[in-house]
C-alpha cells in the first residue's frame, strides 16, 4: 500500500476519531446511566469521560502529526490505535458487552466498531512505520 494512502486513510480515521471522541466526552459520557458503573471502579463519568477525550486529543494531534512530519504521526497513529483499542476494551469491562445487552440498539454496534478503527488506525501507523520514508531527523 502506498504511503499516500496510508497517510491518507490515518488523517481520515484519526480526524473521525477526534471529531467523534472529543464532543462526547463532554456531551454524551456525562449523560450515561449512573447504574452502569456500578460493577466497575468508578463512581461517576469524570474518568471515563477525560480518558476519552484524551484519545481523541490524540487522534486530533495524530491527524495533523502525520501531515506535517509522517514519520512521528506513524507513532503518533500506534499510540492512537492503541488508546482507542484500549478504551474500548475497558469500556467492555465495565459496562458491558453493548451487542450482548443491547442487541435492538443500533448504539450497541459502536463498542466493536470503535474497537476496529483503532486498530486499523495501530496497523496504518506501524505499515507506514515499516516503510521507513520519509526518515524523522532532528537536524536541518
Amino acid at each position: 500500500m502506498g504511503g499516500k494512502i496510508i497517510r491518507g486513510s490515518i488523517v481520515v480515521l484519526s480526524a473521525f476519531v477526534a471529531l467523534t471522541a472529543i464532543p462526547s466526552a463532554f456531551l454524551v459520557v456525562p449523560a450515561l446511566p449512573a447504574e452502569w458503573l456500578r460493577s466497575g471502579p468508578f463512581t461517576d463519568y469524570t474518568i471515563p469521560a477525560i480518558a476519552l477525550g484524551a484519545v481523541g486529543v490524540i487522534a486530533a494531534i495524530t491527524a495533523v502529526a502525520i501531515v506535517s512530519v509522517p514519520r512521528l504521526g506513524a507513532l503518533a497513529a500506534i499510540g492512537t490505535g492503541i488508546a482507542m483499542a484500549a478504551f474500548e476494551v475497558v469500556e467492555v469491562f465495565i459496562v458491558g458487552f453493548a451487542l450482548t445487552l443491547y442487541p435492538d440498539m443500533v448504539q450497541s454496534w459502536l463498542q466493536p466498531i470503535y474497537f476496529a478503527i483503532g486498530l486499523a488506525i495501530a496497523a496504518l501507523g506501524l505499515a507506514l512505520y515499516r516503510e521507513g520514508e520519509p526518515r524523522l531527523t532532528l537536524a536541518a
